[in-house]
């Protein structure tokens, strides 16, 4: 059976079949599950963020965030390296300016989050976070060789992301600054406890973001930069401070090419 819409039908105007159209649309959009948004999320970081058992719609649901790597040989993701409590979200929009807040119940977060996104501007508005420092083996190197555990807490300004829309002279400047503490950092793979605090600052831009590690303490001394301008990439160096270096020798022949006294990061 073929079936044909007649547009020039006198009973049926084109502003019917547009409206209908519209309707269809709309019911779609609204009905889109959001386990949708964990498979752009896993394409999009390669399968470093992920949605872990989402159920609902894009617009009012609640899922986990997992964290883990691609699989080279076999396609698609690995196993989550770590998995975190579920969080719920909930979503409502403005016709009149073609906006929509979302907010985010985590028993992680400060405060509930809200994010405000539209067709120019997407800001996430400030707030703080504490997390087990083992969601960082998803970052890959040098965090995937120690698989951390300690605590991790992060905090961040309003960050102003893109638009939905528009073109890069009419969408809003991308800003934004967020900065992670890791305490007692320590390691499965290494005797000495703790390894170090380190602290995470990162910058977001019009080219994306980029963030720097440093060491506050402890006898594991990390550094390096990285940049999401073509990807992620982190260069980086790791060494060890005199009274420790003995006992860390075998870590950091794990962690990197050692170059004189220091080990070599990349990734």
């Amino acid at each position: 059976m073929k079936l044909t819409l007649d547009l020039s039908h006198p009973k049926l105007p084109k502003l019917f079949w547009a409206a209908l159209v519209l309707t269809g649309l709309s019911t779609v959009i609204w009905q889109m599950p959001a386990s949708w948004v964990g498979g752009v999320l896993a394409s999009q970081t390669g399968c470093r963020v992920m949605l872990q058992q989402a159920t609902g719609t894009i617009w009012q649901g609640s899922a986990a965030l997992a964290f883990s790597e691609s699989n080279a040989t076999e396609g698609g993701c690995r196993e989550p390296l770590a998995v975190t409590e579920r969080f719920h979200w909930k979503s409502a929009c403005a016709l009149s300016d073609l906006s929509c807040s979302t907010q985010l119940q985590f028993v992680a977060l400060d405060k509930p989050q809200i994010i405000q996104w539209g067709l120019r501007k997407t800001q996430i508005v400030a707030n703080e976070i504490k997390l087990p420092a083992n969601v960082l083996e998803g970052l890959g190197n040098p965090w995937s060789t120690l698989r951390p555990r300690g605590q991790l807490g992060a905090r961040w300004t309003d960050l102003v992301l893109g638009g939905i829309l528009g073109s890069a002279t009419e969408k809003s400047p991308r800003s934004g600054v967020i900065r992670i503490i890791i305490s007692n950092l320590s390691s499965p793979i290494s005797p000495v406890k703790p390894l170090g605090s380190y602290e995470i600052s990162a910058n977001i831009g019009d080219e994306g973001l980029n963030w720097n590690l440093s060491t506050t303490s402890g006898p594991l001394l990390l550094r390096g930069q990285g940049d999401t301008k073509s990807g992620l990439h982190f260069v980086g160096e790791a060494s060890a401070s005199p009274e420790a270096q003995d006992s860390l020798i075998g870590l950091l022949a794990l962690l990197g090419k050692r170059e004189g006294e220091i080990y070599r990061l990349k990734f």
